[in-house]
């Protein structure tokens, strides 16, 4: 008895031991399997890979969700467009796999192809293709006319004809000698049974015609404007109404300022055609061009010029009257920015930490710099256009057809508008018509 029970001892020892080893195994198993599935990281310095865009298309005016899927997207990746045709209004990176991009397309874009650019914080862009189309027309029903071709077949008109038939027996009045052959006509008035079986076409038609025509799709909502800010600017420490006039102005539209000392104070909308805002200027508020936005209840926006002076500046001057000889430039007017100088548009996604210079505008010549070395030196009576482009990047355009292209140093776009706004202030302008 003694030596049964050990045996039982024994085995059950054993068993434990067993259960312990596969327990022991499994918590491996699981561990090692977690680790393997743990995604790598993706360095910031790494290329990012585009495989596709969908949609990889749009319409003029649109505002889109493309979804791009690739590879090697780290932390901080980003698209963006070197086209003003594409405005990218958000990135969000939702694996290193897959990129979420909100954009809108201009109201003015060309059908055509512009370039989408994917970036890593450290890296070079990976480029994709995007479709701008043209608007196209309704289709036409293709049912209407088949509609009218019903009455063509002319199953009412038999029964006339048919009709005619019955006059036989008229006949057999004018022959009353041979009065057994009478039965015979009478089958033919039968015949006219025959035509009520006709109309069963036509009213197989009428349900064609019951087809109503494809519903419309909503219109979107008209994306805000603006045309003009009454005044153009205001010095600082003031309290003023600005009258804003645009159109697509939405009750309930609100306001804001680039420009941290210009505070809004309260917003009307009288019309869907102006704006007044009240605004306060601080004392202490940073002089120069600043952008103004109205972002509508259903999130457009539009952006407007407006521009800080210094206490006691010169209020603006009114606009010339029609006929009256060009406006001369500030020839007092001179600012100095920082700028990089672009060989094409392209480069502004890779211009983080390379040289930069300066920009010098003044009454008479717009010129810039770097390293102590005066790279461009013009008039700017020849300057044809001057406008920006893309992300912080602006160009200018000769009369000589030549085209330069810089970015703002900060890449914001901000303070790519500030730079062409006091370029516009030099050149030599028409009078208003």
């Amino acid at each position: 008895m003694m030596r049964g029970d050990f045996s039982s001892a024994k085995t059950r020892l054993t068993t434990r031991l067993v259960l312990g080893a596969l327990f022991v195994c499994a918590s491996a198993s699981i561990c090692l399997l977690a680790a393997q599935q743990t995604p790598p990281d993706v360095p910031p310095d790494a290329t990012p890979q585009i495989q596709q865009l969908s949609p990889s298309q749009a319409l003029p005016g649109a505002r889109v969700t493309v979804v791009i899927q690739g590879g090697n997207f780290s932390g901080g990746a980003y698209a963006s467009s070197a086209s003003a045709a594409i405005h990218v209004d958000s990135s969000k990176r939702v694996s290193a796999t897959e990129l979420d991009v909100q954009l809108t397309v201009s109201d003015s874009a060309q059908p055509g192809t512009v370039s989408l650019l994917v970036s890593n914080p450290a890296s070079s862009s990976a480029e994709s293709a995007f479709s701008i189309v043209a608007t196209q027309a309704a289709p036409v029903p293709t049912a209407a006319p088949q509609n009218p071709e019903p009455p063509k077949t002319e199953p009412p008109p038999a029964p006339p004809t048919q009709a005619a038939t019955p006059q036989t027996p008229s006949a057999p009045p004018t022959a009353p000698p041979a009065p057994e052959a009478n039965p015979a006509p009478p089958a033919a008035p039968q015949t006219p049974v025959a035509p009520p079986s006709a109309p069963p076409t036509p009213e197989a038609n009428p349900a064609a015609p019951a087809t109503p025509p494809a519903p419309q799709a909503p219109a979107a909502a008209a994306a805000p404007e603006v045309t003009s800010v009454v005044p153009p600017r205001v010095a600082q420490g003031s309290d003023v109404d600005l009258r804003v006039n645009g159109k697509n102005f939405a009750q309930g539209a609100k306001v804001s300022f680039s420009n941290q000392g210009i505070r809004v104070t309260s917003v009307s909308s009288p019309t869907s055609t102006q704006l007044i805002v009240s605004i306060r200027v601080t004392g202490d508020a940073a002089p120069g061009p600043t952008s103004m936005f109205i972002v509508n209840p259903d999130d457009n926006e539009a952006e407007g010029a407006f521009e800080v002076t210094k206490k006691g500046g010169t209020t603006p001057s009114t606009p010339p009257a029609p006929g009256a000889p060009a406006t001369p430039p500030d020839a007092a007017f001179t600012q100095r920015y920082d700028a990089f100088h672009l060989g094409n548009p392209t480069e502004i996604f890779h211009v983080h930490g390379k040289v930069k210079g300066s920009l010098v505008i003044s009454g008479g010549t717009v010129k810039y710099q770097e390293d102590g070395q005066t790279l461009f030196n013009f008039s700017a009576s020849e300057i044809d256009e001057a406008k920006t482009a893309g992300i912080g990047g602006f160009n200018i355009k000769l009369k000589s057809g030549k085209t330069i292209h810089f970015a703002a140093a900060s890449l914001k776009g901000s303070d790519a508008r500030a730079i062409v706004e006091a370029i516009h202030k030099v050149m030599p302008h028409p009078a208003a018509e």
